[in-house]
């Protein structure tokens, strides 16, 4: 089977990963989002317009 890579951006430098938190105001409710476009996961780590600086974390699923 073949592995899918997925990203998450944040301003976090260490993430757990965790079911149930995040902000009720995000488009799609609370929850961990992940993207399999890494320049979207770019624009998120950066949440914040001052902000230059951001995190991707890189997710291997079988």
């Amino acid at each position: 089977m073949e592995k899918i890579t997925l990203f998450h951006g944040t301003p976090n430098r260490i993430v757990v990963p965790t079911y149930g938190l995040g902000e009720k105001k995000h488009d799609y409710g609370m929850g961990f989002y992940l993207t399999d476009n890494l320049n979207l996961a770019k624009e998120w780590a950066v949440c914040k317009p001052n902000d230059e600086n951001g995190w991707v974390h890189r997710y291997e699923l079988d």
